[in-house]
């Protein structure tokens, strides 16, 4: 099966349709993770794993609070110490997550703490006013970036840095305060890393691939706009599709509104841009995700839906959203490749559902958790089991050279159980899981445990997207408060 998905993506077997292989690959490796569970699976050793983050999350916590004491009594601005060695610790660890996330048993976990210290400078600036000049200022934006990529190149990032501008000031406010900004720039450093992992330095087109990537996933927020009529949605999906399916871009009509323009161009410059294979393969990739998207949004809770079609649809859209940045850069896809992706994807996707649970419980929107909980017919499996499982099997079987695999995994889980508990309120997250049928056994209490110590974490990707929303809407004309919960 994935010979075929591969020959598909390929473009050597036009006859078949992207999105229905993948279904059926989908389908596949999810009886293939239930057959794991049943047969190889070891709750006990999950279990020592989180219980591992949880108590190195009590010890942090314990080590605070004498830290605290510390100052307090003898001014020994310990405190700031403490928190510079845990940020870098932090930076170090999210850091290999998400070449691991990415590029599976590829990933080169030789990390040199000079490439660390470049990514945090661009990225992770435990500082807002250093943020602020980064996009402030084109001549501090074009060195940090050129240094960065190793490059004397100019031109390309200049033209990135009045693109990001203009991505600012076309977007709704309300895009920029929920944190579309910050989601925008990791996709562009996204491409940017997969750039470097190939040793791809036709900086010219990486720059521009990579924000034009970026606001591709305004496609998904358009959709989900309760300020656009069905029929302004409908009319976009298809000229989404019509670009995608077209070689004519001359012929083609753009939307009248400029938002939904802004992201339709994106999609064409990614076509004009790549050559003609791996635009054909960046071209199914996105059919394969507007396909799943489509269906996903017409189910509700009355919807019978098995564990097959549910769990497949929520791979498809988050493997090809890390397929498609690997296209655009030249990255070697293969068999082994895709296999982590589908594997990745459905473990990446299942920590966002965790993570929204209370907002997709407002807002209607259908995911593992809250159907097991609400849907017309009740899954045998509760999510969080085949979440632990399907960690559990990607760490053996796809990352067996990656020792802390697991932990890196169970890392993912505290940091959304993190915003869980932001989102949720300070009540006892086992109130909640109780709430949502979660099985009451000792895993699912070591989960609830680890929700509750999670405060301590320092969360990157969620301070980081909290600073951005604020410079983007200050940028735009006006400062927000809203928290914007590392979206």
């Amino acid at each position: 099966m994935i010979e075929e998905l591969m020959a598909t993506l390929l473009g050597e077997k036009p006859e078949n349709d992207i999105f229905n292989i993948s279904y059926k690959y989908a389908e596949r490796d999810f009886e293939d993770l239930l057959i794991f569970k049943k047969e190889r699976y070891n709750p006990e050793k999950i279990f020592r794993h989180l219980k591992k983050e949880r108590k190195r999350l009590q010890n942090l916590k314990k080590l605070k609070t004498v830290v605290t004491f510390s100052d307090r009594i003898f001014n020994t601005n310990a405190e700031e110490k403490l928190r510079f060695r845990e940020f870098t610790q932090a930076e170090e660890r999210i850091y290999r997550f998400a070449i691991m996330r990415d590029q599976g048993a590829d990933a080169n976990l030789m990390i040199e703490k000079d490439e660390i210290n470049k990514w945090t400078e661009i990225f992770l600036i435990d500082n807002r006013d250093e943020h602020l000049k980064f996009f402030e200022s084109p001549e501090v934006f074009i060195r940090i970036a050129k240094d960065f990529s190793r490059t004397d190149e100019k031109e390309p990032f200049l033209w990135l840095y009045s693109y990001i501008l203009e991505f600012i000031e076309i977007c709704p406010k309300s895009y920029l305060e929920n944190g579309m900004f910050g989601k925008f720039m990791r996709s562009i450093f996204g491409v940017l890393f997969f750039s470097k992992s190939v040793e791809n330095t036709d900086y010219n087109n990486i720059s521009r691939l990579s924000g034009y990537f970026a606001t591709t996933y305004l496609f998904d927020d358009i959709l989900d706009d309760p300020g656009y009529l069905k029929e302004e949605k409908d009319q976009y999906f298809q000229n989404v599709l019509k670009i995608l399916n077209s070689e004519k871009y001359d012929e083609l009509k753009f939307s009248e509104d400029p938002l939904m323009a802004f992201s339709e161009y994106a999609f064409v410059s990614i076509r004009e841009i790549l050559d003609e294979k791996r635009g054909r393969m960046v071209t199914q990739s996105y059919l394969a995700i507007a396909k799943a998207i489509s269906i996903g949004s017409h189910w509700n809770y009355s919807t019978s839906l098995t564990n097959k079609e549910i769990y497949s649809i929520a791979t498809i859209k988050a493997a090809y959203t890390r397929i498609i940045p690997a296209i655009l850069t030249g990255h070697n896809i293969n068999a082994r490749f895709l296999s982590h992706c589908m594997k990745a994807g459905l473990i990446y996707q299942l920590t966002d559902d965790l993570r929204d649970i209370t907002d997709d419980l407002a807002e209607n929107n259908i995911t593992p958790f809250n159907y097991y909980r609400y849907g017309i017919i009740k899954p045998d499996i509760h999510p969080a089991e085949i979440f632990l499982a399907a960690v559990s099997r990607i760490s053996e079987e796809n990352l067996w050279n990656i020792p802390d695999a697991n932990d890196l995994w169970i890392m993912r889980i505290s940091h959304s159980l993190r915003l869980l508990k932001l989102k949720y309120g300070e009540e006892n997250l086992k109130k909640l899981f109780i709430e949502m049928n979660f099985s009451d056994d000792k895993v699912t209490t070591e989960i609830a445990m680890l929700g509750e110590c999670s405060s301590v974490i320092i969360d990157i990707e969620a301070e980081t997207a909290q600073i951005y929303s604020d410079i983007a809407v200050n940028m735009q004309g006006g400062w927000s408060k809203k928290p914007v919960c590392g979206h």
